[in-house]
């Protein structure tokens, strides 16, 4: 009977071997698409936050050249307000008919006159000269300021 025991014993060893085996190649397939599910989220996560800092960098160059090119328009508005107010018109409507608050009006013709004040060198002069042909446009397109008459 012990040989009989030893070959059913050989037998069922065999047998739960075999099942193991299956047990194992079974987990090691689930471990590699594990592997592989964390490998794509990895390289996916990293693919978005690189195309995020390339957009984001792309877009603060954008913003810093508008700003570059936005200072010459942001320079001409003030003189129009400087100008508006050289017309006579008071600082209230001034607010009124640009929509910016008094404060504000009153900062732009602050740093207009600060930027008008004469200087000795050439640079000032030549800066000075667009605003005065501004103003003398003006007076010469047939526009009366205040108290006077127009051409006719």
């Amino acid at each position: 009977m012990s040989g009989r025991i030893s070959a059913s014993r050989a037998s069922a060893a065999r047998t739960a071997q075999q099942a193991k085996a299956a047990r194992d190649a079974e987990r090691l397939r689930r471990e590699r698409q594990v592997e592989s599910a964390l490998t794509d989220f990895y390289e996916q996560t990293g693919r978005a936050e690189h195309l995020r800092a390339s957009a984001s960098a792309r877009a603060a160059k954008i913003v810093a050249d508008a700003e570059t090119t936005a200072k010459e328009p942001e320079r001409l508005a003030k003189l129009a307000v400087a100008r508006l107010q050289d017309l006579g018109e008071p600082r209230d409507q001034i607010a009124e008919l640009t929509g910016l608050t008094l404060a504000e009006v009153r900062a732009v013709l602050a740093e207009a006159a600060g930027s008008r004040k004469p200087q000795a060198d050439e640079q000032s002069a030549a800066a000075a000269a667009p605003v005065a042909a501004q103003v003398g446009a003006a007076a010469d397109s047939g526009s009366a300021g205040p108290g006077e008459a127009t051409k006719g």
